[in-house]
């Protein structure tokens, strides 16, 4: 058996407030990209479901920039590492790693030439670098701030200049090659959010917390104008601004929910987006842009993505999705994806129907507080739990019903039978419901601390796993738990299950990364050899045959097994970055597929050949 990876459906950027975020288009117009955890996502402009994801940094990437050439691609982290790679081959073999400064990298700038790069950001001994794209040697000296710099931009023409933002409230201008300073400009009042050359290098203009934009020439840095001063301007902080490719106009993002369109010529506002598409207000702020082509996209502080059209002035369509860890999945009988994340957020994919147009659409409703834990779909149905201790019913149309029922501790899973019964495992009892939510049994005093339950298909015998490696095994009869014995042969905590859908078999994944496949009748193992995995085994789920188990883990794997030959195996190293949380078979493909989430907060469809 061997698998190929057939979508990445990529999470928003993440997001700080009151901080900007950098969107980055490749020259030829195709892709944007930008940052969420370790990983660098590079998405397509026209349908951004097709994407692809770079994932080797070691810490929080923070910024990603497309070399003029589009060839390569240089990113930055939190730590202060510059990776360069390049952008063609599906590998991005790395062509050099530096750290020029100590601490978080909040910008990179190309040279027009694809040939040298200024990074800026925050550090103890200088807040930025130039230096060669090849040899990493120094092209001169950024000095001038007194505090982190936010945002820099190299004149896309020579004479070559370059200019940077930064939180002491001053923009500094170079003039280069190496670059030297030439002078401190101190128009804004507060941070300089966002610094810009213009593509024909005959301006530059600067954003800021104050609200204010100023104009400069781009060859000398003398001020030109102050636009902030016309009607319509920006009433809060301006996160992010991004020139017109004729450099007549540029569009800026702002703190009060709008993003505008500037004229040059007469110093005035063309277009104003109004951003109102989240519920919670704060949500709306918008905090970075980009502007190529015919494309102008404004990010909101929720990492929503806004496609804005300049002619109508109105925002044309919204890129939803997750912009934290997805902790939970659940698939539907049509291939419908549910994903639950560690903000609360609930959000269906109708791959099924959408394929390569499969987008996120938000459960309305009133949803979870906090971390979602775990979901199933049963019966055109949704059900939830999460760590605001309660079990949520949504329907296959993406909305919650507003049943809701509390669990009175930490629930940790929940399973569906096919006569409806649900189960719920906390750190405290098993809970059972009835389809309306209505408690029909608990098991309370377990003697053990339960992690994690299933249910068998009948609805007759329910299974909990315990932090103390075993199983029970109970009858669930008029509301009451009757253990009928336990699965005791696993070495870690029990910490997933999954029964069989067809045979009396259980499978049942432990905290150090082994499976044990249990026959329920005689109490006993029958496979134990499945053992591949390094780490706590973090989900379980049988194909609908019944012949496959596939398997996900911290470990950041995701392995298929074979019930029938079980020395046969797919394993795909490497699905997500820092763990997988949730792995599921799809069941409308015309082969075998899983789709899979984690940590990095993407959703991916793998296909499995036999």
């Amino acid at each position: 058996m061997s698998y190929t990876k057939k979508y990445t459906f990529a999470p928003l950027p993440y997001t700080d407030r009151g901080k900007s975020i950098k969107l980055e288009a490749d020259p030829k117009g195709k892709t944007f990209a930008y940052t969420n955890g370790k990983s660098v996502f590079m998405r397509d402009l026209e349908n951004p479901s097709i994407a692809t994801a770079y994932t080797e940094h070691r810490a929080r990437a923070t910024v990603a920039r497309y070399s003029p050439s589009g060839y390569y691609m240089a990113t930055g982290d939190v730590n202060g590492n510059i990776r360069i790679w390049d952008t063609i081959n599906e590998e991005h073999i790395l062509k050099s790693e530096s750290r020029p400064i100590s601490s978080e990298i909040k910008d990179i700038a190309w040279d027009s030439e694809s040939k040298r790069l200024i990074a800026v950001g925050d550090g103890k001994e200088r807040f930025g670098h130039a230096f060669l794209f090849d040899t990493l040697s120094s092209v001169g000296e950024i000095i001038g701030h007194t505090k982190a710099i936010n945002s820099v931009s190299i004149r896309p023409k020579r004479p070559f200049c370059a200019v940077t933002a930064s939180d002491d409230f001053s923009v500094v201008f170079f003039k280069g090659v190496p670059f030297k300073y030439v002078k401190n400009i101190r128009d804004h009042t507060r941070f300089v959010h966002s610094v810009s050359f213009s593509p024909n290098g005959q301006f530059f203009a600067s954003a800021g917390a104050d609200g204010k934009i100023f104009l400069y020439e781009g060859e000398t840095g003398d001020k030109i104008d102050e636009l902030s001063t016309a009607d319509n301007s920006h009433t809060g902080s301006i996160f992010a601004l991004s020139w017109s490719p004729d450099s007549t106009q540029f569009l800026t993002s702002s703190a009060d929910y709008t993003a505008k369109i500037w004229d040059i010529n007469s110093r005035s506002v063309v277009n104003t987006f109004e951003i109102n598409h989240a519920a919670a207000a704060v949500n709306n702020q918008q905090i970075g842009n980009l502007w190529k082509s015919d494309y102008l996209i404004t990010a909101s502080l929720s990492g929503e993505f806004s496609y804005l059209d300049k002619n109508s002035g109105k925002v044309s369509r919204h890129i939803d999705g997750h912009s934290k860890a997805i902790t939970a999945l659940a698939v539907s009988q049509d291939d419908t994806l549910f994903t639950g994340s560690y903000d609360g957020r609930v959000f269906g994919w109708k791959y099924g129907a959408e394929g390569d147009h499969t987008f996120a659409e938000p459960v309305e409703g009133e949803g979870h507080a906090n971390q979602v834990t775990a979901l199933s779909f049963k019966h055109n149905e949704l059900l939830s739990v999460a760590m605001d201790d309660t079990v949520r019913q949504a329907s296959s149309d993406f909305k919650f019903s507003g049943k809701i029922a509390a669990t009175g501790s930490l629930p940790s899973s929940i399973a569906v039978s096919e006569n409806k019964i649900s189960v719920v495992a906390t750190n405290e009892v098993v809970i059972a419901y009835n389809d309306k939510l209505e408690k029909v049994g608990q098991l309370d005093s377990p003697g053990f601390t339960p992690s994690v339950a299933d249910i068998s298909s009948d609805g007759k015998t329910v299974y909990v796993g315990g932090q103390d490696n075993k199983v029970r095994v109970y009858e669930l009869n008029d509301g009451a738990f009757e253990n009928t014995g336990e699965l005791s042969k696993n070495l870690g905590n029990i910490t997933a299950l999954a029964v069989h859908p067809k045979s009396n078999l259980i499978a049942v994944g432990d905290s150090v990364g082994k499976i044990f496949i249990y026959d329920t009748e005689i109490k006993d193992t029958k496979i134990q050899s499945w053992v591949y995995h390094t780490s706590r085994i973090t989900t379980l789920n049988w194909s609908k045959c019944g012949q496959f188990l596939v398997s996900g883990s911290i470990d950041t794997n995701v392995y298929v097994w074979n019930l029938e030959e079980p020395s046969k195996k797919v394993g795909i190293k490497n699905a997500h970055v820092d763990a997988v949380n949730s792995v599921r078979f799809l069941n409308n493909s015309s082969g075998l597929s899983v789709a899979s989430v984690g940590q990095d907060a993407a959703v991916r469809v793998w296909d499995i050949t036999l």
